[in-house]
């Protein structure tokens, strides 16, 4: 697989630290957030779910959702590192520029993110 050029790796590795970087303090906002007990639920809203416990559990699976895209921005930059950036972690074809520039830390290309997602990959 040939290499993306260095100007195109860069660009994709700057995307990918400032990513890590927002992840990083929105995590942390969040954290902070669901330890302080902070509630932005209003009285309807309360009424509505039956209580704030509904409102921290959402908090704390958005701070799930945000971490794990924080391990797969972790993971893409060590494939910078690497060099194994920007081809597929399955097929080993090139991941489409349109791909990586809109979810730049994608392990698969399109082909095979749909047979992981419909558990049909086997990497071997």
């Amino acid at each position: 697989m040939p290499k993306l050029p260095k100007a195109e790796l860069n660009k994709h590795r700057n995307h990918l630290l400032a990513l890590l970087q927002r992840l990083g303090m929105k995590i942390e906002h969040m954290e902070d957030s669901v330890l302080r007990g902070d509630s932005e639920t209003s009285a309807d809203e309360v009424d509505e779910f039956g209580s704030d416990s509904y409102h921290q559990e959402f908090q704390v699976g958005l701070i799930e959702n945000e971490d794990e895209i924080r391990q797969q921005v972790t993971e893409a930059l060590q494939r910078v590192a690497d060099g194994s950036f920007g081809s597929c972690d399955a097929c080993d074809d090139p991941i489409p520029a349109r791909r990586l520039d809109a979810l730049p830390y994608a392990r698969y290309c399109v082909g095979c993110q749909e047979k992981s997602e419909s558990g049909d990959l086997s990497e071997d």
